[in-house]
């Protein structure tokens, strides 16, 4: 699957994505808020189990706060996936202008890595270790390969409890106790959801930094393709942006 980036056309250029970028992180954000607002609904529903047991009109005004707490939580973490996904996208190509290095990845699995079972648990990481790498004004412009690049502990730490949060959150708590009505089940369930919460919060919180991370190396970085890195002390110009 690795990939060594070809020349891209001039009429493409180097583009910063600090303003995609920021919207990425208030949308991270958003999410985190929405996270903790479904935690909150969880516990409400068992709340309202434990105290009114049969009552028929509590358990349904809870089941609607439940669902369209959920619907606005689905529609924002949608939205900030999508944009997140393109500024990953577009700090991508800039990478790959940065540096020749053979990327794990095709450009398509920016995408891809994201969707596909199971390898959605650790692709993602991959690609973004990559870009990071790519990006770091230390990695030489003709580095042959990027997976030799040791990774950063911002992109470990932000992975890890991203996955910890998407597990309990997602796999754990709506696959096997979606559903539940008893009052130990909707326990478990609010417990994990917390932890859920929790673990969403961190990630966010790490997220945020590696957007900024990225935005910083990129930044930082003479903006010279790595084919022309040799020809800027002959007269090199970029063409205009």
């Amino acid at each position: 699957m690795a990939t060594r980036p070809q020349q891209p056309p001039l009429d493409r250029w180097f583009s910063s994505e600090r303003t995609l970028g920021v919207a990425a992180s208030v949308l991270v954000v958003a999410v985190t808020l929405t996270t903790w607002a479904t935690a909150w609904s969880d516990w409400y529903s068992y709340q309202t189990v434990v105290r009114y047991g049969d009552d028929h009109d509590q358990l349904a005004e809870a089941a609607i706060v439940s669902g369209l707490l959920g619907i606005v939580a689905g529609v924002v973490l949608f939205a900030s996936a999508a944009v997140f996904i393109v500024w990953l996208w577009r700090v991508r190509w800039n990478a790959e202008m940065f540096c020749r290095g053979e990327h794990r990845f095709t450009r398509g699995w920016v995408l891809g890595s994201w969707i596909c079972p199971v390898v959605n648990l650790w692709y993602p990481k991959q690609v973004v270790d990559d870009i990071v790498a790519a990006s770091d004004p230390r990695t030489p412009p003709r580095t042959e390969s990027l997976r030799d690049v040791p990774g950063t502990r911002l992109v470990w730490v932000w992975w890890i409890t991203w996955v910890v949060g998407l597990v309990t959150g997602n796999i754990v708590q709506r696959g096997v106790l979606g559903g539940a009505t008893e009052a130990h089940d909707l326990r478990t369930n609010v417990i994990l959801s917390t932890i859920s919460a929790i673990f969403t919060t961190a990630a966010a919180v790490l997220a945020v930094q590696l957007i900024a991370r990225i935005d910083e190396l990129q930044t930082n970085r003479p903006w010279v393709p790595w084919w022309a890195a040799g020809e800027r002390e002959s007269g090199f110009q970029p063409p205009a942006r």
